[in-house]
């Protein structure tokens, strides 16, 4: 899910274009709406679709950015129906860069709105415990994020995106939604705030975590036998955590990410710098 896409100078110019005419068609056919309605529609800044629209933009749109589009445009928020109904460019880089989610049929849903109201780090982790089967409980919100956390699992039920149920004399929140998934942009914050539960205290008997840090400097191939590796070992996480027979109340998660430290500058970096 949150991989980076790497297009050529070609592909990036064929992507825009793609873009562009399916942004066209829908002002062409809802012309009740400006691009700055469609900007707030769609989450995405009115100069970010100017600049798609001109076809000046000098980088890729993020792949957030295309699926914020895509979303709002077709109303379809599932990454495989998307791919069908984008064929071509747009779909490719789909796969590429949801390329778990477009494999596997899973119930993962994507909106801008959400992923605009997830950015926040608490309402988030809030949120991903009330998507998992077991929900969570009003009191362990209280108990990890405290008064303000409980603040923020209210304006959640508010805007409709979790409910609250009763069962066995306690109070569960519960979302909507069976899975979600967000844009990239926002992983990095959100990975932080997942490490932050890592226990690294020392544990008697058998251990229930797993962390690591590993790094060293390999050629090319080498790096893509570790991303093959990665995929392969995360699609069969997937598999299990959507598997019936492992259904449970542990609200385990899995973080990865694998990237080089030596990260070149993008066009808009370069000439802030």
């Amino acid at each position: 899910m949150n991989e980076t896409i790497q297009n050529s100078e070609s592909s990036e110019t064929t992507l825009v274009t793609e873009l562009r005419k399916i942004i066209q068609d829908y002002l062409e056919n809802h012309q009740r709406v400006s691009l700055n309605g469609l900007s707030k529609k769609c989450q995405v800044s009115e100069p970010t679709l100017r600049r798609i629209m001109s076809g000046k933009i000098k980088t890729t749109p993020t792949l957030s950015t295309v699926v914020d589009i895509l979303c709002t445009i077709s109303k379809e928020t599932k990454v495989q129906s998307l791919i069908k109904l984008y064929p071509g460019i747009i779909a490719e880089a789909l796969k590429e860069g949801y390329s778990l989610l477009a494999e596997e049929e899973v119930p993962y849903q994507f909106s801008p709105e959400l992923n605009e109201i997830l950015t926040d780090e608490v309402r988030y982790i809030i949120f991903k415990l009330a998507a998992n089967t077991a929900g969570v409980k009003r009191a362990k919100v209280r108990e990890l994020f405290g008064i303000a956390g409980e603040e923020k699992l209210d304006e959640l039920i508010a805007r409709d995106l979790v409910y609250e149920e009763l069962r066995l004399g306690e109070r569960f929140i519960r979302t909507r939604i069976e899975g979600f998934s967000l844009g990239h942009e926002v992983f990095v914050s959100h990975f932080k705030a997942c490490a932050d539960f890592i226990d690294t205290r020392p544990q008697a008997g058998k251990k229930n975590n797993l962390y690591y840090n590993l790094s060293e400097s390999i050629n090319e191939c080498g790096q893509r036998e570790i991303l093959n590796l990665q995929r392969q070992a995360l699609k069969k996480i997937m598999q299990i955590l959507n598997d019936d027979k492992y259904r449970g109340d542990i609200p385990v998660f899995v973080l990865s990410a694998i990237d080089s430290l030596d990260r070149p500058k993008s066009d808009e970096e370069s000439l802030l710098h």
